[in-house]
């Protein structure tokens, strides 16, 4: 086990609900454990934007239910794969949040069919970087069967770059590795300097002293 200190936590905050576009008054069905970074988004920007979250211990016993209320709800693939032939007439579901896995692009295409007029949004980031580094709303008429819908981009205030060797910017199509960096980016792994310094690396692309994460 590892622990960060991400900072800047408003920032992040803020900028969820503005891709969320959430209304007054939101819900958020909340599902995921306070020990995973995922509950920020279920938790902090509801309750500090005047929301409501239910806690759902299961989300797969939604399924059981005749109907259950929420603007949004937030789940790996795998689970809302799981609850999508019970999402017709059951919810008011306004959004679908995707978290902690590749999201297929059939998937997408079943939340749509049984939600018309839902927003679906792809999100992809890790604990170092406040959850999520970058989003996408997910296009998914343009795709093929057996497509992965993209992660997107950067948050306001948060960076991306896919580099190679040499920490050099590689080509549109050519495969590298992730690094991110902005403003919610973690200070380090409490304890443990040695793995700080191995995945948090100067950043060439930023100001001095600014570093970036290596998502490997």
């Amino acid at each position: 086990r590892r622990g960060d200190h991400p900072p800047h936590v408003v920032n992040g905050v803020r900028e969820l609900v503005r891709v969320l576009d959430a209304p007054p008054g939101w819900r958020m069905l909340a599902g995921t454990s306070v020990n995973f970074d995922v509950s920020v988004l279920e938790l902090l920007s509801t309750l500090t934007t005047g929301g409501t979250a239910e806690v759902v211990p299961n989300l797969l016993a939604l399924g059981e239910r005749d109907s259950w209320n929420g603007h949004v709800i937030s789940a790996v693939p795998s689970v809302l794969g799981e609850l999508v032939d019970h999402l017709a007439g059951t919810t008011d579901v306004r959004t679908v949040v995707f978290a902690g896995d590749v999201l297929p692009a059939r998937l997408v295409r079943q939340v749509r069919e049984a939600l018309p007029g839902v927003q679906v949004v792809n999100s992809y980031g890790q604990s170092e970087s406040f959850y999520a580094t970058t989003f996408s709303l997910a296009a998914s008429e343009e795709w093929a069967e057996n497509d992965i819908a993209p992660i997107g981009t950067p948050l306001g205030n948060m960076r991306a770059y896919v580099l190679g060797p040499g920490l050099a910017p590689v080509p549109q199509g050519v495969i590298g590795e992730l690094y991110v960096a902005g403003t919610c980016l973690g200070r380090g792994y409490h304890g443990r300097p040695a793995m700080t310094a191995e995945r948090y690396v100067a950043n060439p692309f930023g100001s001095a002293g600014e570093r970036m994460y290596r998502t490997g």
